[in-house]
């Protein structure tokens, strides 16, 4: 229920706060798509229920296809629940963000392209391709929080030493034996 009040107490309010327009914000803010608390598909399915996904992908997926303006809109529509099937299953653990920054990047050309009609297949591969991407940028997050966190606690050594708080090795010699009993 928390996390309903914070997407959206109804359906109504999760899709429009989720809507294609908010992709360009994503495509600005890269890092905080990765890091933030926007929901996956899995927790959308359990906190709302399996149409809420098909719904929101399908406005995402219908906002591509115009954006690409491409033949064969109408036989899209016919497979476009195959397709949301298929990206809720296989990339539920994605956050919304993150597939909005998806289709953000796909429309800016980064995963390919659509010739003269849809393919939900250069969908399918272009999402595995923006999981490479994914996985580079959560390692460079990782690593800079590392780096972060391991000037803070030599920051607070170097402070410890200058305050004569840690032992030395002539103190450490004197006790040792204390944890080899």
């Amino acid at each position: 229920m928390k996390k309903r009040e914070k997407w959206g107490c109804t359906t109504t309010q999760l899709l429009t706060r989720f809507n294609p327009d908010v992709q360009r914000l994503c495509a600005t803010n890269i890092d905080r798509c990765f890091t933030g608390d926007a929901p996956t598909l899995f927790e959308v399915r359990k906190a709302y229920s399996p149409a809420t996904v098909d719904s929101w992908l399908d406005v995402q997926l219908s906002d591509l296809i115009m954006f690409c303006g491409v033949k064969g809109k109408d036989e899209f529509s016919t497979s476009v629940n195959a397709l949301t099937a298929v990206i809720a299953d296989n990339f539920g653990y994605l956050k919304l963000s993150e597939l909005m920054l998806f289709f953000q990047q796909f429309k800016a050309g980064r995963y390919g392209r659509f010739y003269g009609s849809v393919d939900p297949m250069v969908i399918t591969e272009a999402l595995q391709s923006f999981l490479g991407f994914r996985a580079e940028r959560l390692a460079a997050i990782d690593k800079a929080n590392w780096l972060k966190e391991e000037q803070k606690r030599r920051a607070i050594r170097a402070e410890q030493e200058r305050n004569g708080e840690l032992m030395t090795a002539e103190e450490w010699r004197e006790i040792k034996w204390l944890f080899n009993m």
